[in-house]
């Protein structure tokens, strides 16, 4: 007799649980046979280990938890990963890209800019050296996902800066502005 079909489920993860794993619980109804042959119903709890770096369409089978169907054959029950949106990071394969928005005067004169990281924490990068234009994407080593199977690599952090500048300037302010930029 063929297997029959698998029962699919989705499961709707966060990239903070997608980055640092997570332990989701469901509760399964399934229809069994029982020893004097009717039909019941039982429930199970089953623990779904999802592990740090796996991303939308990982697929996890659990083999035979499912109803009985065909005469004693059970369904597999299949879980599919799926990434929900967040509200400042954007996953592409293993690395976060995180859009930053700056004020002008940040963006021309440097300085440290706090980066928000993914998990509500921040690290301070240095600009001192750069100027940042709007479209400036500077690049973070190991500060994105982590890599599935290789816990201990990461891919990258990229911020891209928006720079946002003023939307009115006095004649004052506009004259200066020509001079400083005319050096």
């Amino acid at each position: 007799m063929l297997k029959p079909q698998p029962i699919e489920m989705t499961v709707e993860c966060t990239l903070e649980e997608l980055c640092h794993g997570c332990i989701k619980k469901f509760k399964i109804k399934r229809d069994v046979i029982t020893p004097n042959g009717e039909m019941s119903q039982e429930e199970e709890i089953i623990t779904l280990n999802v592990e740090p770096g796996w991303r939308t369409g990982t697929k996890i089978t659990f083999e035979s938890s499912g109803n009985v169907r065909a005469g004693l054959y059970r369904e597999d029950v299949i879980f599919s990963i799926w990434e929900k949106k967040h509200q400042l990071f954007r996953r592409e394969g293993d690395d976060l890209e995180l859009v930053l928005e700056i004020p002008l005067v940040k963006a021309l004169s440097g300085g440290i800019i706090p980066i928000p990281l993914l998990g509500g924490e921040e690290m301070n990068v240095s600009f001192e050296e750069d100027i940042i234009f709007p479209g400036f994407e500077k690049v973070i080593s190991g500060q994105g996902m982590p890599i599935f199977n290789d816990p201990d690599k990461r891919g990258d952090l990229r911020i891209k800066f928006l720079v946002e500048f003023p939307t009115y300037l006095t004649d004052q302010q506009r004259a200066e502005v020509v001079s400083i930029l005319q050096e």
